[in-house]
């Protein structure tokens, strides 16, 4: 998965479940943030292929550190209103869901607590590592697995059904991203025709893989 898959995937179970109707968009844009940020370990591509090779699906993609660190951004946002702040500083408004009356005004929402604030952060941080193990693969590269119990484990894990560079998923997403903003008061049904048409299209990849 792409990093805009891997976010979307975070917001449209966030909005599956009808927590922006009841939070609001700060704890959506937390399942996003959250989703992707296994993916840091991405950054060692600076430091040369070969380290990418090595760290890439390693350090950010494993159970303690993926689950510690989206554990910790949500302890931060729960304390500081992250996402509020940097709204507030740049000047503009983030939420979508505001805008034909799709629900309530921000000011009718009421922060979500920290226990929602670290099960959305442990759901959107799990959401990554399923999605990384069951894509992988290409016509001419061989899988790419990930360490799921890293560092006490060094065992590659990959189930892979659907090949990278594939663009079914992405354009699944962005149909249910357009239909949001379509029909903002049916954003969880959309939300969950998205995710269900998705997991459908990988288990069909899969079982032709098989």
């Amino acid at each position: 998965m792409t990093t805009y898959e891997h976010a979307m995937l975070g917001v449209t179970g966030a909005m599956a479940v009808g927590l922006h109707r009841k939070y609001g968009w700060e704890i959506v844009a937390l399942a996003g943030f959250v989703a992707v940020l296994p993916d840091w370990d991405g950054l060692s591509l600076f430091f040369g292929a070969a380290t990418f090779d090595r760290l890439h699906r390693t350090l950010g993609h494993n159970l303690l550190i993926g689950l510690l660190l989206g554990l910790a951004v949500a302890a931060l946002e729960y304390r500081y209103r992250l996402a509020r702040r940097l709204k507030q500083c740049l000047g503009r408004r983030m939420s979508m869901f505001a805008s034909k009356g799709g629900s309530p005004k921000p000011s009718d929402f009421r922060p979500p607590g920290l226990c929602i604030c670290l099960v959305t952060a442990v759901l959107a941080s799990l959401s990554h590592l399923a999605a990384d193990l069951v894509f992988s693969g290409h016509e001419v590269l061989s899988d790419w697995g990930i360490r799921l119990f890293w560092p006490f484990s060094d065992r590659f894990w990959a189930y892979p059904m659907v090949s990278w560079g594939d663009p079914a998923v992405t354009v699944l997403f962005a149909g249910g991203m357009f239909a949001m903003v379509r029909w903002p008061s049916r954003l969880p049904a959309i939300a969950q025709l998205t995710l269900t048409l998705v997991l459908t299209y990988i288990a069909i990849r899969g079982l032709i893989a098989g």
